[in-house]
């Protein structure tokens, strides 16, 4: 389930990517598509978290257990219960871990959304604005694209990360990608704010007059 969800949502970005060179506003199919992905990790991370508090009840039980056996004679344990032990705390130690894991994936999902909620909430702004023509037009969405497209790179990043369980990466390796994405989109979100502002102070830095800067003032909600 874990795989499957992750691998549609490295092909359904992926094949967001390649569109999004040649036409930006394709991005309302991405937005759809975060928003499936992000309902169905919350549906599979509330799964775990079920099977988790089972867990932890049994291993309280065991706890009680252990403690009883060690008043008794924890020497006359039975190997088969060792195994039982063992395996309930392997289980327990799985599920947190691959809770974690999805609450990573997800957080890095999450700062995509609202990088692509804010391009797109500027994007409209600007084109409402009389004080940009169309060749700035053009070139704000070469930068939008690209900001887009580092994202999803960083996206894929995490995807590999959490699904090649093919090579010899172990879990701090594993991790540290799945951080670096995190960071990664932080920077690409921290870029597309810097770049938005930068425009906003353009286009008030044209207004005419007071009329004018109010109006700016009204379109992007300064006060």
């Amino acid at each position: 389930m874990k795989r499957n969800i992750v691998l549609t949502l490295l092909f359904c970005c992926l094949a967001f990517a390649q569109r999004a060179s040649a036409q930006v506003p394709v991005v309302s199919l991405v937005t759809g598509i975060i928003k499936k992905v992000i309902i169905a990790i919350d549906l599979k991370v509330q799964q775990l978290q079920n099977q988790l508090i089972a867990l932890q009840s049994g291993e309280q039980q065991l706890e009680n257990n252990l403690h009883l056996n060690s008043l008794n004679d924890i020497s006359g344990w039975l190997n088969k219960e060792k195994d039982l032990y063992a395996d309930y705390y392997q289980e327990l130690a799985t599920v947190r871990k691959t809770i974690a894991d999805y609450d990573a994936v997800k957080r890095v999902i999450s700062s995509q959304k609202q990088l692509v909620w804010e391009y797109q909430r500027a994007n409209a702004l600007f084109h409402s604005d009389a004080h940009f023509s169309p060749s700035e037009l053009s070139y704000m969405g070469n930068i939008f694209n690209g900001i887009l497209t580092e994202s999803l790179r960083d996206v894929e990043t995490v995807t590999t990360a959490i699904t090649d369980f093919g090579t010899q990466m172990d879990d701090a390796e594993r991790w540290q990608r799945i951080d670096h994405a995190a960071k990664a989109m932080q920077t690409n979100l921290d870029h597309l704010r810097q770049f938005n502002r930068q425009n906003v102070q353009l286009s008030f830095s044209r207004s005419r007059d007071e009329a004018d800067r109010r109006s700016v003032r009204r379109l992007y909600g300064i006060n």
